[in-house]
C-alpha cells in the first residue's frame, strides 16, 4: 500500500494544480468580462475562486499578465483547432475564398464557447476595448486559422492594406461586442439571427470602397510620403 500511496502521489499533486490553475483563469475569466483586466486585482480573483493562498496567483502565473495570457492561449487552443478544421475543409469543398465561409470561421467557435457557458468573448471584447491593455496582455501571435482565412479572401485582395485591415478590425470588434452581448445576457442565438448576423457581417468586410474614401486615403498617402 505503501508503494502506491507514493506512486500515485506526484499525480495528485499534479491534477490538483492543473485544476487551480484552471479555476484562477475560469474565475478571472468571469470577473474580466464584467470589469475589464485593470478593473480586476488579483487579491480579488483570489477570493472569488475561494484560494487562502495570497501568493497562488504568482505562484501559478507570475503575474497579472501572465494570467491573461495563459487564460488566452488555454481558450484559443480550443478555438484555433476548431477553426482549422474548418478552414481545412472549406479548403476541400473549395469555398475558402467565400466570404461568408471565412466569417463562418471566425464565428462559429465563439458562439460555441458562449454556448458552452464561458465568458470568453465577453472577456475579448472588454480586452479589445482598450489598445495599450490589448497590446501589454495579448500573448503573441495566436488565431493562425482566422488570419489563414481572412487572407484567403479574394475580394478583400484588391483593397489598399490600409482598408484590408481597417476592415478586418471592424468585423472583429464588431463579432465580439455583438456576440458578448448575448453571453452577459444569457439569451441564446437562435441560428436564424446568427445567420443575419453573419450576413451583415459579410457586407460589412466586402462592401466596395466608395470614390470619396478612396480620394481621401490616397491624398492621406500622399501627405504622409511627403513628410517622409
Amino acid at each position: 500500500m505503501a508503494v502506491d500511496a507514493q506512486a500515485t502521489g506526484p499525480k495528485r499533486r499534479h491534477t490538483t494544480g492543473a485544476a487551480t490553475r484552471e479555476l484562477l483563469m475560469t474565475t478571472a475569466e468571469r470577473l474580466f468580462a464584467v470589469h475589464g483586466v485593470e478593473g480586476v486585482t488579483l487579491r480579488e480573483i483570489q477570493l472569488e475562486a475561494g484560494q487562502s493562498n495570497a501568493s497562488v496567483i504568482t505562484y501559478h502565473f507570475g503575474s497579472k499578465a501572465g494570467l491573461v495570457r495563459a487564460l488566452i492561449t488555454f481558450r484559443y487552443r480550443t478555438v484555433d483547432k476548431r477553426r482549422a478544421l474548418s478552414l481545412e475543409q472549406a479548403r476541400a469543398d473549395g469555398v475558402s475564398d467565400d466570404p461568408r465561409a471565412a466569417v463562418w470561421l471566425i464565428v462559429r467557435p465563439l458562439v460555441e464557447s458562449i454556448e458552452a457557458g464561458e465568458m470568453f468573448v465577453p472577456f475579448l471584447a472588454r480586452l479589445s476595448e482598450n489598445p495599450r491593455t490589448h497590446a501589454e496582455y495579448w500573448p503573441g501571435r495566436i488565431e493562425a486559422a482566422t488570419v489563414d482565412a481572412l487572407a484567403d479572401l479574394t475580394l478583400l485582395a484588391g483593397l489598399p492594406d490600409r482598408v484590408r485591415r481597417g476592415r478586418e478590425v471592424q468585423l472583429y470588434n464588431s463579432v465580439l461586442n455583438l456576440l458578448s452581448e448575448h453571453a452577459r445576457s444569457g439569451r441564446r442565438i437562435s441560428e436564424g439571427q446568427l445567420n443575419n448576423y453573419v450576413d451583415g457581417w459579410v457586407g460589412m468586410l466586402t462592401a466596395p470602397m466608395s470614390p470619396a474614401t478612396s480620394e481621401l486615403i490616397e491624398a492621406e498617402a500622399r501627405t504622409k510620403h511627403d513628410r517622409e
